[in-house]
């Protein structure tokens, strides 16, 4: 991770675009400009990012062009990440989730659908994270905009609604979009990891057909069977088997509340799910499932207990694995800090294009942006006691140290880190955080033009 972040922008972009089938190799060219200007300041708008006039204007027209498009742009990065997926020893999770890009503030851009907010129109993004566990190269595997569809008009029969594509096919499409896992006996096994939203019967059933395994949050108290015969509900049943194994998890913090350390109890049993009764996937057979369920007996005061009840096509037979479920799921939250690096990281919102299909083009570029900078962010909080010099290259240490004027010692990984947010602006007073997107951004390119500048 920390070698691909090393490299300079001109470089990176051209990995990232410059096989894009743009139609004209002079676009491509221009792409590569782009994608390098844009990761050089990701949150600023396009005018500050491009430069000059000239430039701007030439951003404008590549993200006007027809053959210029959110899947020719991401392509390049998607195919390369499923490759490495495929090349890769042991578990690789795939961690979807979508988003509402809000752009309700522009009501002049044309092609956006409605958002779940009343009177509010944007776009929909759903996006699936590949993370090889043995290497931890984050990377997009698939991406998808698309717009809610209008409401229903009541005129429509009930097999056309029932019938009809909604977003929670999305879940499938991505599996689909991927492709079939790696054959069994490969020593590669890749698992789709969603929250809620994905507790959807036709979504395993996709997994199943594409040798995928699935770790999904459960949503509803649906319908089971326990391997009994018993029939029960999977909620009510799962919140009465007895903890088996404790284990503990960082809980995130949210809304105001810190992060903390969250000791639970684990089960774990199986059953089995019938088909929906109605819709598309009704008739199909039931699917033998494991249960796992992690909850904290004991939160601290004022805090919300956490309470995962997981559904998994994994076996479970004993702690070992459902501790490793409980371990997968808990990566969820990288797609969650995907978001915040889009939105907040790259400004996606505060976009100002006349149209949804420039927006999604440049969303083509934004979006894996954001990956650079998840990845920076997730260096920068990994192993934050070690040694900094068995990570970072030994130019960057020295030249950090030099130019904050610090004393010539060892410094660790979170030292570090900090060093290199100052050198962008982070002021690292005792009561100050963690630092901020922008202060560490800025400090890293810093950092690196300081370090490899050429001498006279």
């Amino acid at each position: 991770m920390i070698q691909e972040l090393t490299q300079g922008v001109t470089e990176w972009a051209a990995q990232q675009w410059g096989a894009a089938q743009l139609g004209d190799k002079r676009r491509t060219a221009r792409a590569v400009t782009v994608g390098a200007q844009l990761t050089a300041n990701p949150a600023a708008q396009l005018p500050e990012q491009t430069g000059s006039w000239k430039d701007t204007k030439a951003a404008y027209r590549l993200l006007n062009e027809a053959d210029v498009t959110h899947k020719e742009l991401g392509t390049p990065h998607w195919e390369a990440t499923r490759q490495r997926a495929r090349l890769c020893d042991g578990a690789v999770l795939f961690i979807q989730d979508g988003t509402e890009a809000d752009y309700s503030n522009h009501p002049q851009v044309i092609g956006l659908g409605r958002l779940n907010k009343v009177r509010r129109h944007g776009m929909q993004i759903h996006t699936c994270l590949a993370l090889p566990l043995a290497t931890g190269e984050l990377g997009i595997a698939a991406q998808r905009v698309w717009q809610r569809p209008p409401k229903p008009t009541g005129k429509e029969s009930k097999y056309a609604m029932s019938h009809r594509e909604t977003e929670y096919d999305v879940w499938a499409e991505m599996l689909e979009k991927i492709g079939p896992a790696p054959e069994c006996g490969s020593g590669v096994t890749w698992i789709s990891v969603g929250d809620r939203a994905s507790d959807i019967y036709g979504y395993f059933r996709t997994a199943q057909a594409l040798g995928w395994e699935v770790v999904a949050r459960a949503a509803r108290d649906r319908i089971i069977y326990t391997l009994t015969g018993e029939r029960t509900y999977l909620l009510q049943w799962a919140r009465g088997l007895p903890g088996q194994a404790p284990t503990t998890v960082e809980a995130r913090g949210r809304d105001g509340t810190p992060a903390r350390t969250a000791k639970l109890q684990v089960a774990w049993s199986a059953c089995e799910v019938p088909a929906p009764a109605r819709g598309k996937e009704r008739g199909g057979p039931r699917l033998r499932l494991s249960v796992v369920r992690a909850w904290e007996s004991d939160p601290p005061p004022g805090v919300g207990p956490l309470d995962w009840v997981l559904v998994t096509s994994l076996t479970v037979t004993n702690a070992a694995d459902a501790l490793q479920v409980t371990a997968y799921y808990e990566k969820r939250w990288l797609i969650e800090e995907y978001h915040k690096c889009l939105k907040t990281g790259c400004a996606l919102e505060r976009r100002q294009l006349e149209t949804a299909a420039g927006l999604e083009a440049l969303l083509g570029f934004l979006a894996i942006v954001a990956i650079r900078l998840l990845q920076l962010r997730e260096a920068s909080r990994q192993k934050p006691e070690a040694p900094a010099r068995h990570y970072i290259a030994p130019e960057l240490l020295t030249t950090a140290q030099r130019y904050l004027n610090l004393p010539p010692k060892d410094l660790s990984l979170r030292e570090f880190w900090r060093a290199v947010a100052r050198v962008g602006g982070f002021l690292a007073r005792k009561h100050d955080g963690d630092p901020g997107w922008q202060t560490l951004w800025r400090g890293w390119l810093k950092l690196q033009d300081l370090a490899w500048q050429p001498t006279a």
